[in-house]
């Protein structure tokens, strides 16, 4: 029996990874956190040490280079590798200087809070951004799309200086997944059964009950920012944020087959993907989205169709691992209540 309780266990897992109830913070979705090289330049982040402290009657240094601000997913972190092969993309121009949403800390970003408070301090950023800066280019990843979104709906505007604004496999519409995992998290925590929910799924339960993901769960897509260059990118492949998740009514959107085995991983391979890295840097140069050729045509409408047979089978991914994780948690929640049923009459 405990044998076949821990085969079930790591199973789950290992599928939960990809699809379950947790997989919103997308594997893909947040590289692995690591140390910036002492004898390398801060490319995406202002880390508090590398920021001069300025005296008090000192001003900030104005700069007449374009900002590119980055906003990453639920579960990220600012010294995380999630936009590094873009990073790598843009910093070799010397019109852009790269900063990471969450790397000042006069502007910190919690991935797991409500996403109404995330999208206030990108605005206060970028306002300050804006005071010595002469633009702003935005690329969002995932739910940092939706903190985007929100920001514009709380009043930042071409205005404060946002010329472009570029969303990779960003759930406008809020996230099926999340939807889904919302009444098994919310039963869970009824009956006491949280902590084996979470040891089932590795702790990814923390992602996905999280402020954030009850946020995802419910919002919708607005229209478009009025002035701002915008542009919607996306796998074919990603089971993370489908097809319908990522619509938004008046907007330029891209599906993009792989173009590398390590982009089949649709969620985190729109960041990794040499074509879609391409047209994230053509956007920003140009302020407008790159012309489809005939070919692009034709690999997108064949991507479409992909995409389609994708969102048909998501859900049931979803529903498969959710009740498989359920099973195991149970087992794991009646163990514990025989051992103190059992300890009672010690």
């Amino acid at each position: 029996m405990r044998r076949a309780l821990g085969a079930w266990c790591v199973a789950t897992i290992l599928a939960l990874w990809v699809v379950g109830p947790g997989a919103l913070v997308a594997r893909g979705d947040d590289g692995p956190s690591r140390a910036f090289p002492a004898d390398r330049p801060t490319r995406s982040v202002l880390r508090p040490t590398e920021i001069p402290e300025l005296g008090p009657a000192a001003t900030p240094r104005t700069s007449d280079k374009t900002v590119i601000l980055l906003v990453s997913g639920i579960g990220s972190d600012a010294s995380d590798g999630t936009f590094d092969p873009i990073i790598a993309a843009l910093e070799k121009d010397p019109r852009y200087e790269i900063h990471r949403f969450g790397g000042n800390p006069e502007h910190p970003y919690d991935t797991r809070g409500s996403i109404d408070q995330s999208a206030d301090q990108l605005i206060a950023e970028i306002r300050d951004l804006g005071k010595t800066h002469p633009k702003v280019d935005i690329i969002a990843h995932s739910m940092g799309g939706a903190v985007v979104d929100d920001a514009f709906r709380r009043g930042l505007s071409a205005q404060d200086k946002v010329e472009t604004y570029i969303a990779l496999a960003a759930p406008h519409d809020g996230s099926t997944e999340a939807r889904m995992s919302s009444p098994f998290l919310i039963a869970s925590g009824l009956i006491g059964m949280t902590p084996e929910f979470r040891a089932v799924t590795g702790g990814l339960a923390q992602d996905a009950g999280s402020r954030a993901a009850r946020d995802l769960a419910v919002i919708k897509a607005g229209p478009p920012p009025a002035g701002v260059t915008r542009l919607d990118l996306r796998m074919a492949t990603d089971v993370i944020v489908t097809a319908p998740d990522s619509w938004t009514p008046g907007v330029t959107s891209r599906t993009l087959l792989p173009s590398r085995p390590s982009s089949i991983e649709g969620h985190g391979g729109v960041t990794t993907d040499p074509h879609a890295i391409a047209m994230v840097t053509a956007t920003i140069a140009h302020a407008q989205p790159p012309a489809r050729g005939w070919r692009d045509t034709i690999l997108e409408q064949a991507a479409g169709h992909l995409s389609t047979v994708v969102q048909l089978i998501a859900p049931v991914l979803y529903c498969g691992a959710i009740l498989f994780g359920m099973g195991c948690a149970f087992s794991l929640w009646i163990k514990r209540r025989r051992r103190g049923f059992a300890a009672s009459f010690r």
